[in-house]
């Protein structure tokens, strides 16, 4: 009898007697899914024609059409010949490709991960002759959407700024044809505002060229998206240049607010919506605390990869307490297999350096592995890439940098080695798993240092909305959605209900049942709930740090902790260094990525220097675990150890920073370095008798320093 893979992860069945309750999907049920959005009518009364009134989306049931024989013969020749299928995966799916073919209305598409969205506009691209222009939101996901379509001898081009001369000119010459024959053009919003595009639009749509207006991950149109991108507001602008063009809009990831903001900001009318439910049955979703855990987290991931995609592992699974009989060589010895993986895994990591970190750790835990983020040239990203999509190495250690247009099946777990900053961005990072139905694992590692964390970013994220130049009301919607996003992130890994259940109901899917057996809170629900307990008995001094008005960090943050503009997606998204577009300047900034980097160190100090066992983490540079408090001559009490693993050199970093502040502040009052470097010492000293924990030392830190330059930037001095 072979022993389940969940079985052998320790995964208990439920056993109270009650069948599963099922969330399979009928087709009638996708039926019921289709829907049109129309917008309520405003009233025509006198009392109200002075006044705009913002439309609201409301949903009334789409009867199912079907494509004409000539029709279906045409479209489900390209769906065979060129995609490689004979039928299409949902009726929605089918029901959708079907709308957009004739060409009557304007669709939006939410289906999840690996439901087969692309399909949905790359198909009616081909059935009719003429350009489909694809909007998408990094280079990097474009091209891997050009290769991917070019192995299907798909003709698709891009237009960036990364095209050589001679290139720009044979795509430009391509579309002055009279009959075009790229059938796809991938462009960046960034691109989709020059004069140049929106002359070939121009030039398409009167030649009746021009098929459909594409708006890939749609929810970056939308002030309550989690991955919010100005650029996109202005792609509504387009129906100006080419009118009467259909629109299709796909996202996996858009909650009822950002699917009313979607409809809003491209002038959607009428629009035929096609949603499938978030639920993947294949997808075991699990949430393990750090600081409850009797090894080091590090090695119980090494371990539960180690037990998802080892072949010696699914080999003593199989055996299911068989004696194994060992393979000896010629000298008689046991004979050591080389390891075999079936499969493969992503660990998402908040920075560069928790990449490389990782790698090291799992060297030394023999699984191979290779970091991928923007710090790595364009070649090596392109190398460990491909190396990993060919099952050359199991594992990748990657930033957020990684994963969007990536479509690998076997990909048997995600791993979110700290917790991202919303509940979106998780979905749609942990849906990269089990893309061939196949069971998967979904794990977040967390621990009430991460949520110190978080809450210190959400804070600074926050903080930078309401120094940008827009409208007070277009702040508090931001903000609000950056509030809404992080507490219903907390509400997943702090609560003990089905994590399917609150991933559906973020998404406005009230009727989903619990899974029963593809999360640990309904396969063992005491536990869980003993976990969140435990978890939720500590005082967490920073739980509300960040809903403070007055709170001046500065920085808007992404779902790892990065400044949104210093990410990994970097120039990759076409948009070069809009950091300025924040009022910020370079040494303000350097000193918030200075202050970032020390938050980071902190956290994954403590464990290394409370002797994590082995597989631990090894820091690459630990020089400051043993300390001497004479070096640090500038640091008062340097002797006291109150505040649990706050190193000296972190204090340090903190007074240098409280200096640089408090001297650009004083001058040309106070010019006296002995005598600022004084003050700096003094009011670090403040923020360290007045703190407990190294999380609100930090905190505290970060606020102190940001108070003083913007009391620089409003020409008041320290009082002193």
């Amino acid at each position: 009898m072979q022993m389940s893979l969940d079985a052998w992860l320790g995964l208990k069945p439920k056993t109270d007697g009650m069948a599963p309750k099922s969330n399979a999907r009928t087709s009638k049920q996708e039926e019921d899914d289709v829907r049109i959005l129309e917008p309520d009518q405003p009233s025509t009364s006198a009392t109200n024609t002075s006044r705009t009134v913002k439309p609201k989306m409301t949903a009334c049931v789409l009867p199912r059409i079907t494509a004409d024989s000539e029709e279906a013969t045409r479209r489900d020749q390209i769906l065979n010949e060129t995609f490689g299928h004979k039928k299409f995966r949902t009726a929605a799916q089918a029901n959708a490709i079907n709308y957009i073919i004739r060409k009557k209305t304007d669709v939006y598409i939410s289906f999840p991960t690996g439901a087969g969205k692309s399909l949905c506009y790359q198909l009616p691209a081909l059935f009719h002759s003429g350009v489909t222009v694809v909007f998408s939101p990094l280079i990097a996901l474009i091209q891997d959407q050009i290769l991917a379509c070019k192995a299907k001898n798909i003709k698709c081009e891009t237009l960036n700024s990364t095209l050589k001369e001679p290139e720009r000119r044979a795509i430009l010459a391509d579309l002055q044809r009279e009959t075009p024959s790229i059938r796809l053009l991938y462009i960046t919003p960034e691109g989709a505002a020059t004069d140049n595009i929106r002359r070939i639009i121009t030039s398409l749509s009167k030649r009746g060229m021009l098929n459909y207006f594409v708006v890939d991950e749609a929810h970056c149109v939308s002030h309550w998206g989690h991955d919010f991108r100005p650029d996109y507001l202005k792609l509504g602008q387009l129906r100006d240049y080419a009118p009467g063009v259909p629109w299709v809009a796909l996202t996996a990831t858009a909650s009822p607010a950002v699917e009313d903001d979607i409809a809003e900001q491209l002038h959607l009318n009428k629009v035929k919506k096609f949603k499938l439910s978030t639920f993947r049955e294949n997808l075991f979703y699990d949430v393990i605390m750090k600081d409850q855990i009797t090894t080091s987290p590090e090695k119980n991931m090494a371990d539960f990869i180690r037990r998802i995609i080892s072949d010696k592992c699914a080999q003593k699974r199989s055996a299911d307490g068989e004696q194994k009989v060992a393979k000896n060589g010629p000298d008689g010895k046991e004979k050591k297999e080389k390891e075999k993986w079936n499969g493969s895994g992503i660990i998402y990591c908040k920075s560069r350096k928790d990449c490389e970190d990782m790698v090291d750790m799992l060297k030394t835990q023999r699984i191979p592995s290779y970091a991928y983020h923007a710090g790595l040239n364009a070649k090596t990203r392109n190398e460990v890439q491909d190396k990993w999509m060919d099952n050359e190495i199991p594992v990748i250690a990657a930033t957020i940098a990684f994963g969007m247009g990536i479509d690998k099946p076997d990909v048997r777990f995600v791993i979110h080695w700290t917790s991202p900053q919303n509940l979106a961005a998780y979905y749609q990072e942990s849906g990269r798993a089990g893309r061939d139905g196949k069971r998967s694992y979904c794990r977040i590692y967390f621990s009430k240092e991460d949520r110190g964390c978080l809450s210190f970013l959400v804070g600074r994220s926050m903080d930078d909305v309401r120094a940008k130049k827009i409208s007070d009301a277009l702040k508090n919607e931001q903000i609000k959605a950056v509030r809404t996003g992080f507490e219903k992130m907390l509400d997943y890994v702090e609560s003990a209900r089905c994590r399917h259940v609150v991933l559906a109901q973020y998404f406005g899917e009230t009727t989903l049942k619990p899974c029963e057996k593809s999360c640990d809170s309904c396969r063992d629900p005491k536990a869980v709930e003993k976990m969140v307990s435990l978890h939720k008995a500590v005082d967490y001094t920073t739980k509300t740090a960040w809903m403070h008005k007055g709170s001046s960090q500065r920085g808007e943050s992404d779902s790892y902790g990065l400044t949104k503009h210093e990410n990994d997606y970097g120039n990759e998204s076409g948009c070069g260094d809009r950091g300025s577009a924040y009022g910020e300047s370079k040494s303000e900034k350097d000193d918030r990525i200075a202050l970032r980097n020390t938050v980071a160190d902190e956290f994954r100090k403590r464990r290394r220097i409370n002797g994590s066992a082995p597989g631990g983490i090894v820091s690459r540079n630990n020089a400051d675990v043993n300390e001497e408090p004479g070096d640090f001559p500038h640091i008062q009490k340097a002797s006291n150890k109150k505040i649990s693993n706050l190193t000296l050199s972190k204090r340090e970093s903190v007074r240098r920073m409280i200096f640089e502040a408090l001297k650009s502040n004083l001058f040309p009052v106070v010019t006296d370095e002995d005598r600022i470097r004084e003050l700096s010492s003094n009011m670090e000293l403040e923020l360290f008798d007045i703190s407990k924990i190294t999380t609100v030392y930090t905190h505290k830190s970060s606020i102190k320093v940001m108070e003083i330059k913007n009391m620089t930037k409003s020409n008041k001095m320290v009082e002193i």
